[in-house]
C-alpha cells in the first residue's frame, strides 16, 4: 500500500536546495561580517561626495533605467560555459588544434574581466540590502568570488603550460559559478531584490479629488490614497508642493517599497527615507540611486479648491481612461452614409449563445456513464468548439473591444490556460477517475472565463455602439460558419485533436 507521501519525491529533491537556502537566510552570524563589508563598500562614495555619488549611480544603473549587474553577469556565465565545453571536447579528442586552446584561454580571460565588473556592480546593489537578503547576497558574493579566484588560477596554469590542470580548474570554477547563479536567482525571484516595488495600479483613470489644496505645505510630502477596485486595495500617492507647483507620484519607492511620503525634498527631488533614492518631482525619474526605476506619475489639477489627480498611464497600459472611452464612442457614432444599417445579432449575443453551447456539451459529458464510448466523441466536439471559440475571440472580438475594455489581456491569458487544461484532458481515458477530475476542472475554468466576459467585457463592449456590435456579430457568425463547414479547417482541427490525444497519452 502506498503511503500518502509516495508522490512527493520531486518536492523532496527540490526541498534539499530550499533547506540550504533557508539555513543561509537564518544565519544571523553572517550579519556582523555583512555589516562591516557594507560599510566598507559605502565609504568611498561618502568620501567622494558628488563624484562618488555619480560613480554609485553608474554602478547601480540609475542612468540606464535597469540594474547593470544582471547584464554583466551574462559575460562570465556565457564565456566560462563555452570555455568548459571547448575544454571538454578537446580533452576527449573530439576537436584538436592550438586555435581551440587559444580560444578557451581568451574566453576564460574575458569572463574574468566580466566577473570583476559584475562583482563591482553587485556589491554596489548589495550594500543597500538588509536581513535575509543581505545574508544570501553575502554568500552569493563569496561563492562567485571563489569562482573568479579559481579562474584566475586557471589563467596562470594555462599560461604556464599546465593546460590539463587549467581545464580542471575552469571546470571547478564553473561549478561554483552555477551555485552562485542559483543564489542570485533566489535573490531576484524569491526575495524580489532589484525588481520594481512601486504600486503600478492604473487608478484613478479619470481625475479624482484627494484633498483640499490648503492642506499642502511647501516641500512637505503628503500621503493620500485612492481605492483600486480590481486590486481591492488602497493605492498610496504622495503629493508635494514645490515652488508653488503641485506634483504627484506613487508613494511606494520602486527600489524597496520605502514610504516616500515620509521622505524629504532636496534639489528638486523627493528622497526616500530608507535608502536615499532621489526622484525628480516633475518626471518621477530617479536622480540618485540605488533606484533605477521611475515612480508612477499622476496628472494634477486644482478644481474648486480641491487637488485632483489622474494616473499617467504607462506605455502599453491596458487601462481605459474616460477620455479614451469617449473617443471610441465618438468614433463609432460617426455614420457611414454608404453603408446600410447592420442587421442581425450583436457580438455579445452571438458569443453568449456559443458560451451556452459549450456549457451544454460539458453537461452532456458529465451526465454520461463513464464507460460510454460516445463520451469521447462529445469530448472531441467540445474541443473543436473551444478551438473555434478561441479563434473568433482572439482574431475578431478582442481586437475590437480592446479600446474600451481592460479585460482583453487577461482573456488572452485565460485562453492559453484553457488550451493547456484541454490538452491534458484529451490525453486521459474518458472512463478514468482522472478524467472526471479534469473535465470538472475544465468545465469550471470555461464557465469562469465565460462568466467573466458576460459580466464585464460584454458590458464594456456596449461603448462601441449598436451598429459596431452588430457588424462584429455578423463577422463572428460568418467566421464560425466557415470554420465549421471548411473541409480544410475541420481536417486541421481533427489532426490537432488527434495529436493532443495520442502524444504523451496518460491512459
Amino acid at each position: 500500500m502506498k503511503s500518502a507521501n509516495s508522490g512527493t519525491k520531486p518536492a523532496s529533491r527540490q526541498g534539499r536546495a530550499a533547506k540550504v537556502i533557508a539555513s543561509i537566510e537564518d544565519a544571523e552570524h553572517l550579519d556582523g561580517p555583512a555589516f562591516a563589508l557594507a560599510n566598507a563598500v559605502a565609504l568611498p562614495q561618502r568620501i567622494g561626495g558628488t563624484p562618488g555619488q555619480r560613480v554609485q549611480n553608474a554602478l547601480h544603473g540609475t542612468w540606464f533605467g535597469h540594474p547593470i549587474h544582471p547584464s554583466l553577469v551574462a559575460i562570465p556565465i556565457g564565456t566560462w560555459t563555452l570555455a568548459v565545453v571547448l575544454d571538454t571536447l578537446a580533452s576527449v579528442g573530439a576537436i584538436k588544434g592550438t586555435a581551440i586552446d587559444r580560444t578557451s584561454d581568451i574566453l576564460v580571460k574575458a569572463g574574468a574581466v566580466g566577473a570583476v565588473g559584475a562583482a563591482l556592480t553587485g556589491l554596489s546593489d548589495w550594500h543597500q540590502t538588509h536581513g535575509r537578503s543581505r545574508r544570501v547576497g553575502l554568500v552569493h558574493a563569496a561563492v562567485n568570488s571563489t569562482a573568479l579566484g579559481i579562474q584566475v588560477a586557471s589563467i596562470v596554469l594555462r599560461s604556464g603550460g599546465h593546460r590539463i590542470a587549467g581545464r580542471l580548474a575552469s571546470a571547478a570554477s564553473w561549478g561554483f559559478m552555477f551555485a552562485g547563479s542559483y543564489l542570485g536567482g533566489h535573490l531576484v525571484y524569491r526575495l524580489r531584490q532589484g525588481v520594481d516595488q512601486a504600486d503600478r495600479s492604473v487608478v484613478p483613470r479619470g481625475y479624482h479629488p484627494v484633498l483640499p489644496e490648503t492642506d499642502l505645505q511647501e516641500d512637505q510630502p503628503c500621503r493620500v490614497e485612492v481605492w483600486d477596485e480590481v486590486e481591492r486595495a488602497q493605492i498610496p500617492v504622495v503629493l508635494v508642493r514645490h515652488r508653488g507647483r503641485i506634483s504627484a507620484m506613487g508613494a511606494r519607492c520602486s527600489h524597496m517599497g520605502g514610504p516616500l511620503d515620509e521622505g524629504w525634498v532636496l534639489n528638486g527631488g523627493l528622497i526616500c527615507p530608507w535608502h536615499g533614492s532621489r526622484y525628480d518631482l516633475e518626471s518621477g525619474q530617479p536622480l540618485d540611486g540605488p533606484s533605477t526605476c521611475p515612480q508612477p506619475r499622476y496628472h494634477v489639477r486644482v478644481q474648486d479648491g480641491m487637488v485632483e489627480i489622474q494616473r499617467e498611464q504607462d506605455p502599453g497600459s491596458t487601462a481605459v481612461t474616460p477620455q479614451e472611452a469617449d473617443a471610441a464612442r465618438r468614433a463609432e457614432a460617426i455614420p457611414d452614409k454608404t453603408a446600410s444599417a447592420p442587421q442581425g445579432r450583436k457580438a455579445d449575443e452571438v458569443l453568449f449563445e456559443h458560451h451556452q453551447l459549450l456549457r451544454g456539451l460539458f453537461r452532456r459529458i458529465e451526465a454520461m456513464p463513464a464507460d460510454d464510448p460516445e463520451r469521447r466523441d462529445i469530448l472531441r466536439t467540445l474541443a473543436s468548439e473551444l478551438e473555434i471559440h478561441e479563434h473568433i475571440e482572439d482574431r475578431i472580438f478582442y481586437p475590437a473591444v480592446q479600446p474600451v475594455s481592460e479585460d482583453v489581456s487577461i482573456a488572452y491569458a485565460e485562453h492559453q490556460a484553457l488550451a493547456d487544461l484541454l490538452a491534458a484532458t484529451l490525453k486521459l481515458s474518458t472512463a478514468s477517475p482522472a478524467f472526471e477530475e479534469h473535465i470538472r476542472a475544465l468545465h469550471t475554468a470555461v464557465d469562469h472565463h465565460a462568466s467573466s466576459e458576460e459580466t464585464s467585457m460584454f458590458l464594456e463592449a456596449q461603448r462601441l455602439g449598436d451598429r459596431r456590435l452588430r457588424e462584429l456579430g455578423h463577422e463572428l457568425e460568418t467566421t464560425m460558419e466557415e470554420e465549421r463547414t471548411s473541409r480544410f479547417q475541420s481536417a486541421f482541427r481533427h489532426l490537432k485533436i488527434s495529436l493532443l490525444e495520442s502524444v504523451g497519452k496518460a491512459g
